[in-house]
């Protein structure tokens, strides 16, 4: 795709803006695709297949949510202008509710369903063969093979996006096909090698045959190699290719990795095939793999790299203490509070600084007669009647107060709510500062009331979690009667073990496969969760009791710590009233 809408996104994360929760950086990766290394050609291809299919999990077909269109709100929808990506022709729509299909749009199969015969298995299904594209330009797309058009018969789509005509498929010519736009070659040629290689277990019929072989190996056949190879080469992996790679494994837990490893087609079918390949050295698009822009893309490094805060852009409490880095050797950086464009006359950075009111950074790094570009940093200090304000916990949690469920890995992760009956909720980066996390709002915040044997957990969208004997998942239901009851018991480093009483199941973050869940048998290699309380900070957790007066309410508590409900039936246990123990049996 076009490189400078990469170079644009570029200016905007490093003028400090952090990366989207979705990106994956370059250990990550490397953990991802360690499966590969070592492997080269047909062995390649084939642990490829494996791993793409390993935790492949497909939306439904069609709309509504947790479908096609579901997917493409996140994969294909420009935040800024709402507007639906069309990489087919020039015709613009926009999207309305999430998971509602576009009037005047369909879900565009780029490697025809009718290749395999139409089955609706997982290819019909794939994020990455399925694509938003106008009615009229899928049907005179029909199911033609991907090429070179040498006799172009319509150009419905327009200039710069697809045409229809007649080429060379091999050794067959005149050939009915179409081409995609310049602009989008790449990304067509990626997503068709990524098909080939994660359905290279079905059998090809039809205009599929043109294109594909039977097999595990090489499965495109020798023309269509070398097409996409040499148009992924040409038309390289950009910003928005890399998002939409990244969007889809949020939603179906697998990976494109012909764009995350541009190179990885070379090691399949090219130039590399008796090389073994190495997912630790070779050069990937990761987010932090600055090899990606000065090797792969040509791009030239900067003179002066722009200035780096720690932290990042994003809301806190106060006070908060501000550190400036530049990557350039002997660059002397200044800085502005004000707004300000920063000059060699600004203030000079010598040291970490405090703010404590809602503050625009800006900052500059000079070098001699070479200077950087200007990096901005927007922190927002937050106050009781702004912001919403978490504070870590140790104790037993209390009822009726809100909670974030937190983990570390790689950085304070919270778990989102599930937007479905039920599934593996998906994590949203969170930052703390001083044992505080504050929010904009209260969308990840979960309700704790305590029940008999513990707690019922509800999202912020009105929904109760729980959790079947059978699944790993945790489900939503509607009602406070069908919801679980969690069991939550503070651990000595300082984690939760929440679990359902029910089916003795505990909640943990998978490493693996990034997502929250539920397990008979808890992992040490995953994550157990922590609790931060809302309310003023410092002041979550258990309060102060006075002691020196008896009382006398009548109220119960089990030994957590936690008070029962009134006119509930108790289960078997030992309770506390008015300071005295009483068993239940």
């Amino acid at each position: 795709m076009k490189k400078f809408l990469l170079r644009t996104t570029l200016c905007a994360l490093f003028l400090s803006f952090s990366v989207s929760s979705q990106a994956i950086n370059h250990q990550d990766l490397k953990k991802y695709a360690a499966s590969l290394q070592g492997l080269k050609g047909r062995e390649l291809k084939k642990a490829l297949f494996d791993l793409a299919r390993k935790n492949l999990r497909t939306l439904q077909y069609g709309s509504g949510m947790n479908a096609t269109w579901d997917g493409f709100y996140d994969t294909d929808r420009i935040p800024e202008t709402n507007e639906c990506r069309n990489r087919y022709s020039h015709f613009k729509f926009n999207f309305g509710n999430r998971g509602a299909s576009i009037s005047g749009m369909n879900i565009e199969h780029s490697f025809p369903k009718s290749w395999w015969g139409g089955a609706k298995i997982e290819g019909y299904r794939d994020l990455f063969n399925l694509y938003p594209c106008d009615e009229k330009t899928n049907t005179y797309k029909n199911n033609y093979p991907m090429g070179e058009v040498k006799h172009v018969t319509n150009t419905y789509a327009g200039e710069g996006f697809t045409k229809i005509g007649s080429g060379n498929a091999g050794n067959k010519q005149n050939v009915m096909m179409w081409e995609p736009g310049e602009e989008f070659k790449g990304e067509f040629s990626r997503s068709y090698m990524y098909m080939a290689t994660t359905y290279a277990d079905y059998h090809w019929v039809k205009t599929g045959m043109q294109t594909m072989e039977d097999g595990q190996y090489p499965s495109l056949r020798q023309w269509a190699q070398d097409l996409y190879r040499k148009w992924s080469k040409e038309d390289k992996v950009d910003k928005v290719e890399i998002d939409r790679n990244n969007a889809a494994y949020e939603r179906q837990k697998n990976r494109n990795l012909y764009i995350d490893y541009p190179y990885l087609a070379e090691y399949v079918w090219g130039d590399s095939v008796n090389v073994a390949f190495n997912p630790n050295t070779s050069i990937s698009s990761a987010d932090n793999d600055e090899r990606y822009h000065t090797v792969y893309l040509n791009e030239k490094a900067p003179d002066v790299y722009a200035p780096e805060f720690t932290p990042s852009a994003g809301t806190y409490t106060a006070p908060l203490t501000v550190k400036i880095a530049c990557k350039t050797a002997g660059a002397k950086i200044y800085y502005t509070l004000d707004g300000s464009n920063p000059n060699a006359q600004s203030t000079p950075y010598k040291g970490e600084f405090t703010i404590e009111t809602t503050t625009t950074v800006r900052a500059i790094a000079i070098n001699g007669d070479k200077q950087s570009s200007i990096a901005t940093v927007v922190y927002t200090i937050a106050t009781e009647q702004n912001s919403y304000i978490f504070s870590k916990i140790t104790a037993q949690p209390q009822d009726g107060k809100k909670y974030l469920i937190v983990i570390n890995n790689n950085g304070l992760k919270a778990m989102k709510p599930l937007n479905k009956e039920y599934g593996y909720p998906e994590p949203a980066d969170v930052t703390e500062t001083k044992n505080v996390i504050v929010q904009q709002n209260e969308t990840l915040a979960y309700t704790f009331t305590a029940v008999a044997g513990g707690f019922k957990i509800q999202d912020n969208n009105g929904k109760y979690l729980s959790q079947n004997a059978g699944h790993k998942t945790i489900a939503t239901v509607k009602t406070e009667d069908e919801a679980a009851v969690w069991k939550i018991e503070p651990r000595t480093d300082g984690t939760y073990t929440i679990q359902s009483v029910a089916t003795k199941k505990t909640m943990q973050y998978s490493v693996q496969y990034k997502s929250f869940g539920c397990y008979e048998t808890p992992s040490a290699k995953d994550i157990y969760p922590m609790l931060y309380q809302e309310g003023k900070a410092g002041t979550a957790g258990i309060e102060n009791v006075s002691t020196t007066k008896k009382v006398e309410n009548n109220i119960i508590y089990n030994l957590q710590g936690v008070q029962m409900p009134k006119n509930t039936k108790l289960q078997p246990g030992i309770y506390i009233k008015n300071g005295k123990k009483f068993v239940v049996k």
